[in-house]
């Protein structure tokens, strides 16, 4: 089995103006938290121990947003790409960015936004977690490695 190719995608400042196209900032901007065809949110906390930046598949969820807030101030970077690709042709991988979390905001993710993370900057990152309850079954996922041959690394 041959490497996968590497697409690099270099981490910007979370802002206000950068975000929008994915959603909002909480604690910079009005959130919308919405939910469709029936579902019902889930609160919980997710820990993510350091990893590698190095990303080869992505999800989105079609039936809620997804808000995460990293808790004690943490820092986190994530991975996401508009509502509007599929990743049904590869062009799709020049409409991925990624996004420092300070760990002074969180994040809210619009509806159908793709995502890798957030993940931690230093050796763990626990977020406060609101999505669908049912995301299981509303976990579409983009496989960039099967089916492009490329993973993604995030460098800060």
């Amino acid at each position: 089995m041959t490497e996968p190719r590497v697409h690099t995608v270099v981490a910007e400042p979370l802002t206000s103006a950068g975000w929008r196209p994915f959603g909002q900032v909480i604690g910079r901007d009005e959130c919308l938290l919405e939910l469709r065809d029936g579902a019902a949110f889930h609160l919980d906390v997710l820990t993510y121990a350091w990893r590698p930046l190095w990303c080869d598949l992505l999800n989105r969820h079609h039936t809620a947003t997804q808000a995460l807030i990293p808790l004690g101030g943490a820092p986190a970077v994530i991975l996401v790409a508009p509502p509007e690709v599929d990743f049904s042709r590869s062009e799709h991988l020049m409409t991925l960015r990624a996004f420092v979390i300070a760990g002074d905001v969180g994040i809210n993710l619009a509806i159908a936004t793709w995502h890798w993370g957030p993940y931690p900057l230093g050796s763990e990152v626990h977020l406060a977690n609101v999505q669908a309850r049912d995301v299981a079954s509303d976990n579409e996922v983009a496989h960039l490695a099967r089916d492009f041959g490329t993973a993604i690394e995030i460098r800060l």
